[in-house]
């Protein structure tokens, strides 16, 4: 390219960036995208994002079903952000795994599609920085303090909110001050009520969707399963294709093929009238799509029939909804059912052949489970065939850490496993005045099954690093029938609220890549918290310990146990 066609393209892009006063005016002119919809960018397949892009809301949250184009949104905020505004902006994704994917899957991707943009940003090459001239595009993952830390942006932008701990959340928040302009935005498939993007979009404007029907003129909306004619009764049911969606004012058929005719004049429209006008909520589902059928979602639908994961996902990716399953939680009907005679005031053991744990969960206030096990005999996978008594149940403060060395002394206890953090120091201490009898543990990804693996940090305390989910499963799945523990009638209040806090739900394996790699999107289970659950972690560190105890008192290596 010649000197004078380079300042002619140079004059006639300048002209242009006059007129793209607007994230979605910019995107139109300045991305190009691949398939499936080729071309310049465009809101014609997801009209619903045309507002979204041009909300001056300081803060904005979507909730939505997968597959929804939402996140262009964030991409393209990212990029107008950078090049007209001449702002700093921090992208959050869950982990430095999905963060990297993203980095060279989508970010990477729109630059080689898009020549402008390609020649906006000058540096590339790291993943976790993008450098357009003297403004900074940072891609972080949100586990570890570090990868937040000492980046001031006024623009944020969080990615698949509820993959990420509440703490992370407040951390990325918390880069914005000091700033007097701040444009905040949270995406994410929900999970469980109460929880992540739910929790945010609650005090929002919880905004829908609305349209005009072609067949009675009312304004409405699209719900589930109000607007769906379901046709075909079961999976396998070739009908399911016939499906189709309604109006759910007048009844009549709203054709696939016309969406694009009675959704191109939609609008979003407040539905909570006393949300914070600050918080602009967003909510859309796969009722809306212009690639997903109505017989795909009916099929979906069909195959949450007697599968957990399935109807959660069915409500959670395509629906844009937080769902709880049936049994994805202990209820207060469970708690009761377990509650039998005995009292924590009981006389304590004085010896013999039983088999006693305890569990730890630490913090500013320790919560303590003492757990009495019976079983036949000590053989493979003890946590399934022995049956737990909770003999005692208690909390004190983080300056009282002697009242373990008690607790330990006064029930005889043969195996506890506690929380390593936050304070390690006090809890290397205690493992240390009863060597042989106290674990420290962490809970880990990678970690497979009931799988325990055992190891000494730097200072010799020993470190039980378990997966997290099975162990969760192992010791609530015992609540439920046919009621493998027993409470103890005088059972404090607490403990009850706590057990019924962790919630079972189903999010993809693995990271991005991973899945494209599989080319399968497998589910797994994964335990949420909405409120304190420091009972429910004191019952898991006691079903760990149960390993250990039987380890200890036969001589066996502790994987015959597993």
């Amino acid at each position: 390219m010649d000197l004078i066609t380079e300042m002619k393209m140079t004059i006639a892009e300048g002209l242009q960036s006059q007129s793209l006063t607007t994230p979605l005016r910019w995107a139109a002119n300045r991305r190009i995208m691949g398939n499936p919809f080729p071309g310049a960018y465009s809101a014609t397949h997801h009209p619903w994002v045309r507002e979204m892009h041009n909300s001056k809301a300081p803060f904005n949250y979507s909730m939505k079903g997968a597959q929804l184009g939402i996140t262009e949104i964030l991409i393209n905020l990212a990029f107008y952000t950078i090049d007209m505004l001449r702002k700093d902006v921090l992208y959050v994704l869950p982990t430095r795994g999905n963060a990297s994917d993203f980095s060279k899957s989508r970010f990477n991707t729109a630059l080689k599609l898009s020549p402008y943009l390609d020649r906006v940003f000058t540096d590339t090459n790291s993943i976790e920085i993008k450098q357009a001239g003297s403004n900074t595009l940072y891609i972080r993952g949100s586990r570890g303090d570090s990868n937040l830390k000492s980046i001031p942006v006024s623009v944020l932008l969080l990615d698949e909110l509820d993959e990420m701990s509440q703490r992370a959340i407040n951390l990325a928040l918390t880069r914005l001050d000091g700033q007097l302009d701040k444009h905040v935005w949270g995406i994410s498939t929900p999970t469980v009520p109460d929880y992540g993007i739910h929790e945010l979009y609650k005090d929002s404007t919880q905004e829908q969707f609305i349209f005009k029907c072609p067949c009675c003129g009312r304004l409405t909306r699209l719900i589930w399963p109000d607007c769906v004619e379901i046709i075909g009764e079961g999976v396998h049911d070739i009908r399911c294709k016939e499906s189709f969606l309604k109006c759910k004012e007048c009844g009549g058929k709203l054709h696939q093929e016309a969406k694009p005719e009675w959704l191109g004049k939609a609008k979003w429209e407040v539905g909570n009238a006393n949300g914070n006008t600050d918080i602009r909520g967003f909510n859309i589902s796969q009722l809306y799509s212009y690639t997903v059928s109505p017989g795909e979602l009916v099929t979906a639908h069909f195959k949450g029939y007697g599968n957990e994961a399935a109807n959660v996902e069915f409500h959670n990716s395509k629906m844009g909804q937080p769902f709880i399953g049936d049994g994805a939680r202990i209820t207060e009907t469970d708690v009761e059912a377990c509650i039998k005679g005995h009292s924590k005031e009981d006389a304590r053991p004085t010896g013999g052949n039983r088999i006693i744990t305890m569990g730890v969960d630490q913090g500013k206030w320790n919560y303590v489970e003492v757990t009495e096990w019976f079983f036949d005999r000590f053989d493979h996978d003890l946590n399934v065939a022995a049956k737990a008594k909770v003999l005692f149940e208690t909390k004190f403060h983080e300056e009282n850490w002697n009242f373990l060395d008690e607790m330990m002394r006064e029930w005889q206890v043969h195996a506890c496993v506690i929380d390593a953090d936050p304070q390690i120091m006090e809890a290397r201490r205690f493992a240390r005045r009863f060597p042989g009898y106290v674990w420290l543990c962490r809970f880990r990804r990678g970690v497979t099954a009931k799988e325990i693996s055992v190891s000494d940090d730097d200072n010799f305390s020993p470190i039980a690093t378990v997966d997290r989910t099975n162990w969760f499963s192992a010791a609530l799945g015992r609540f439920r029938e046919p009621r493998r523990i027993i409470l103890p009638r005088d059972v404090s209040l607490e403990y009850r609220e706590h057990i019924k806090v962790p919630i079972r739900t189903y999010v993809k394996e693995g990271s991005v890549e991973d899945q494209r790699k599989r080319q399968t999107d497998n589910l797994v289970a994964k335990y949420i918290s909405t409120g304190p659950d420091h009972y429910a972690l004191s019952r898991v560190y006691s079903e760990i310990a149960l390993p250990f105890a039987a380890s200890l008192t036969s001589g066996e290596d502790i994987e015959k146990f597993l």
